[in-house]
């Protein structure tokens, strides 16, 4: 891993601390600076979106969710037309193909319980 990814890895995950200690001014603020960076961070864009909506922001985690399920989207896309045609008609997955699904899931879950569209 580079050290952009390192470091990258390191801010979400102190955003996710910052989540879970209840903390979520400073949670909303290290993703919101990590998204300056890297604006299609699947995982800082989700983050972004919870802690909105523990903070009570609704429209403003609406909208991180969505982003992150565009994201997911476009992620599996192109993962997909990576993939050889044996590999397509075979229906092989990967641990790739389960990880999309669980992303999607898992937005459009949180989407659902706010009463918003998924896109």
């Amino acid at each position: 891993m580079m050290a952009n990814q390192n470091s990258n890895a390191e801010r979400i995950g102190q955003a996710w601390n910052h989540h879970r200690e209840g903390r979520n001014d400073a949670s909303i603020a290290e993703f919101e600076a990590i998204l300056k960076q890297n604006p299609s961070d699947i995982d800082a864009n989700y983050g972004l979106g919870l802690a909105q909506r523990v903070a009570g922001r609704k429209e403003a985690a609406i909208e991180s969710f969505q982003r992150a399920y565009q994201l997911v989207e476009q992620a599996k896309g192109a993962y997909q037309s990576t993939r050889t045609s044996a590999q397509n008609e075979t229906n092989v997955k990967t641990p790739e193909d389960d990880r999309f699904q669980m992303l999607s899931r898992m937005v459009k879950q949180r989407l659902t319980e706010l009463g918003a569209n998924h896109l």
